[in-house]
């Protein structure tokens, strides 16, 4: 009896990016680092399980083009945002381990469901993952602003000692920070990236600023002297996202429906 192996190899490279995106999930929760040791070893895998997938397609010498050029592509893409100071090292790395491992959309009868758009097979599932990804992050901001909202009704100084800062600043603010205790973040280990900076005047005292963007420090705490010790009010932190968690539900996403954000489109388009 004749068995199509590309459908199982497919299957085989599926499992084995969500195993190790569940494990960089945990590790990225727990302490926001994930070892290289995971890379070293899902590297080499995705790599042996794509080029036995393109020796078995159809147009193998295209595909394997194909391939070259989505691996150049999203590799520029991680590093760029990484050295922008957007993305960990961690997440510009799991990046380019799927764009080794999961170049094309994988053969899997579970994959051809009726919301999957047909132009979610020219975009490469490491594009579409990225997409995802950054949509369900950006979710995030919707309960940024709730809390802000709740903190504004309670306290309407939400920007004392920043009253100079432009609207746009402050605007941005409230969707990606929020106000905490400079004591607490003091106390112990916290996730955050401080979104000000002080200046200290000749005359002792202190100007604040906004700063709206931050690369996170590589152990994941907080750069606690940038805030002067004798500073004991609320300062304005986002949260360091585990982005991991984020692409692994868009790598899920990618798979089963397709890349959200074009069908979006497509939507809009055709209604």
């Amino acid at each position: 009896m004749y068995i199509d192996a590309l459908p199982v190899i497919d299957s085989v490279r599926v499992l084995t990016c969500l195993l190790f995106l569940l494990v960089a999930s945990f590790h990225d929760i727990r302490s926001r680092e994930v070892p290289d040791t995971l890379w070293i070893i899902f590297a080499p895998i995705g790599l042996i399980l794509t080029l036995a997938s393109i020796a078995l397609s159809e147009l193998s010498l295209l595909r394997l083009m194909a391939w070259i050029i989505i691996m150049a592509v999203m590799s520029g893409l991680a590093l760029a945002l990484y050295y922008l100071g957007l993305f960990g090292g961690a997440d510009s790395k799991v990046l380019m381990c799927l764009a080794v491992a999961m170049p094309f959309q994988p053969r899997l009868p579970l994959t051809r469901l009726p919301l999957k758009h047909l132009l979610n097979i020219f975009i490469p599932p490491p594009l579409s993952t990225f997409n995802n990804a950054i949509l369900l992050a950006a979710l995030s901001t919707i309960l940024i602003l709730t809390r802000n909202l709740f903190d504004y009704v309670r306290d309407r100084r939400l920007f004392e000692g920043l009253e100079h800062e432009g609207s746009f600043k402050k605007a941005l603010a409230l969707l990606t920070g929020y106000r905490v205790s400079a004591d607490r973040l003091r106390s112990g280990k916290h996730f955050y990236l401080l979104m000000e900076e002080f200046v200290r005047r000749e005359d002792g005292s202190i100007v604040r600023r906004l700063r709206m963007f931050s690369r996170l420090p590589a152990n994941g705490d907080l750069p606690k002297e940038d805030i002067p010790a004798d500073f004991h009010g609320r300062v304005w932190i986002t949260p360091g996202l585990p982005f991991i968690v984020f692409i692994a539900l868009g790598f899920l996403i990618t798979v089963f429906v397709g890349d959200i954000i074009l069908l979006l489109v497509n939507i809009i388009l055709v209604h």
